[in-house]
């Protein structure tokens, strides 16, 4: 009597050990499930009446099928996931970590909860051989569909089921063999670059009010020598004024605080236009201004077309400065607006508004020696103010204001010759724009993208050398003046705006590529 309990119960033993470890099969119930979080704490899966249907994905973060058909699989999910059709994935792997496991999530936009199965439990109930594979599971917890997601017929064959499962019909299980990477494969992590990015912005005013100088326009950035942030623009009671100022402020690196503005110019009878601030081959800061010497006194905003070329510059990044150059005599007025553009072979290339004895429009000065002498490049009568970026086969391009499109031209001589002018779809009411080419190639314009008013600021990105523009983003959309942008990209790749802001202040702006290009993560 005892030996035929012995033998039972090994029988018993033999039998639910095999029921343990049975594959789930179509038409049977499921049961709780208990799955692993993030923080290591035990959660069991046993609300499927709760939805028509769930969905539980074995797949492993170290699959290279997985990371092939995951983003198909999460198009999948954002198709579904508003019917209340639940996706839960479940990781067989019990050496994946939490930490690898949410990097995979986060940069493959996966949005919908995954859990780690360590102890086996989970795959035992279902008994899964390869990831990814998938069974598809009615409100009862009864398994209607059972399949791979390798490639699109596996897929297709789950969202019909799906859509079985939805239309309420008497459901036809169905089930297909898994091709995959198979459990228990040796694999490595694998490494994943992010292709959401990581938005980086933020915004102040410089200075909130200089007494003396209520209304403020035209302003510069630049980066110094030793990674400080030098910004210079014009202030006075009103633009052309007697006391017209230019002024710096500074951003030391490494800081966020901008130093209260400094006086860098002024001449009651002469006083200084537009400025502009760039550093050299040889790590010397240049302010190059143009003195207005239109007979005075003048009206508001005149003067403009008399303004003679003055350089200066700075050893030591900004803080002590030559004497005033005079860099023509009677040949050439001109007002400088946008940064030049150093090129390839290390020429500068200033673009200006200009007047000479027999042309007028805009040109282009262009030094060979880091700006101690300047030679007059060719005209363009097509628009004012330019912004030039130099393409990969050396061509110049610029972009100039002109109501009421933006138009460009084209040099394939470093400036000495351009193109005639053509109207770009960009739109431009009458006022300035800033362009540069960042480091990876990409240009950047910052511009008015209205037809009548200097609201909105926007800025767009050019993957293909100016020859197309995605669509703007807005900067500033409030009423009021958001003008004469200036945009540069500092060493460590954060690209910098700075702006008139209602006349009152100059705002200034820093952000990644990554803000222009992710707009929505996904959730």
């Amino acid at each position: 009597m005892r030996r035929l309990l012995v033998v039972t119960s090994l029988v018993c033993l033999l039998l639910c050990g095999r029921a343990a470890n049975a594959a789930l099969k179509l038409g049977e119930q499921v049961g709780p499930v208990e799955l692993t979080t993030h923080d290591d704490r035990i959660l069991t899966m046993r609300n499927y009446d709760e939805r028509p249907a769930t969905a539980v994905l074995f797949l492993s973060p170290r699959c290279q099928v997985t990371e092939k058909s995951i983003a198909q699989i999460v198009a999948l999910h954002q198709k579904y996931r508003l019917r209340n059709v639940l996706f839960v994935g479940i990781v067989p792997d019990g050496s994946v970590t939490s930490g690898e496991l949410n990097d995979f999530k986060q940069k493959r936009g996966v949005i919908f909860p995954v859990y780690r199965d360590p102890q086996g439990r989970a795959t035992k109930q279902f008994g899964p051989k390869v990831t990814p594979e998938v069974y598809l599971l009615d409100r009862k917890a009864k398994l209607i569909h059972h399949a791979g997601l390798s490639d699109a017929k596996d897929r297709e064959g789950l969202e019909k089921a799906i859509r079985s499962v939805l239309k309420r019909k008497d459901v036809r299980p169905t089930e297909s063999p898994a091709q995959g990477t198979p459990l228990g494969s040796s694999a490595a992590k694998i490494k994943r670059d992010d292709p959401y990015g990581r938005l980086s912005f933020s915004s102040e005013l410089i200075f909130e009010r200089i007494p003396q100088a209520p209304a403020v326009h035209c302003s510069v950035i630049e980066q110094a020598p030793n990674g400080d942030l030098l910004c210079v623009w014009y202030g006075g009671n009103y633009e052309s004024g007697d006391d017209q100022t230019v002024y710096l402020s500074r951003r030391p690196k490494g800081s966020r605080d901008w130093s209260p503005p400094e006086v860098l110019i002024e001449d009651s009878l002469q006083p200084p236009g537009n400025a502009v601030i760039f550093s050299d081959n040889r790590e010397r800061v240049w302010l190059l201004w143009c003195r207005m010497e239109r007979t005075r006194p003048i009206r508001r905003g005149g003067g403009w077309n008399r303004c003679r070329m003055m350089s200066r510059y700075s050893d030591d990044n900004g803080h002590h400065w030559s004497e005033d150059k005079v860099m023509f005599e009677e040949e050439l007025w001109a007002v400088p607006r946008n940064r030049p553009l150093i090129t390839g072979d290390r020429k500068i290339v200033l673009p200006v508004e200009a007047v000479t004895a027999t042309e007028e429009g805009s040109t282009f000065l262009v030094s060979s020696d880091n700006g101690d002498s300047w030679s007059i490049g060719g005209f363009t009568g097509g628009g004012s103010q330019p912004a030039v970026v130099q393409r990969q086969d050396g061509s110049l391009l610029a972009l100039m204001r002109k109501y009421p499109r933006i138009t460009q031209i084209t040099s394939p001589d470093l400036g000495k010759t351009w193109s005639k002018a053509e109207k770009t779809p960009l739109k431009n009411p009458n006022a300035g724009i800033s362009m540069i080419s960042l480091k990876n190639g990409h240009w950047v314009l910052v511009f008015n993208d209205t037809d009548d008013a200097r609201t909105p600021l926007s800025i767009a990105r050019s993957l293909d050398e100016g020859r197309s523009w995605e669509a703007p983003l807005k900067l500033e959309a409030n009423p009021g003046e958001y003008s004469y942008p200036s945009i540069l990209q500092t060493d460590d790749g954060k690209i910098h705006i700075t702006y008139t802001f209602r006349r009152y202040s100059i705002k200034h702006v820093e952000l990644n590529e990554d803000w222009l290009e992710h707009l929505v993560r996904p959730n």
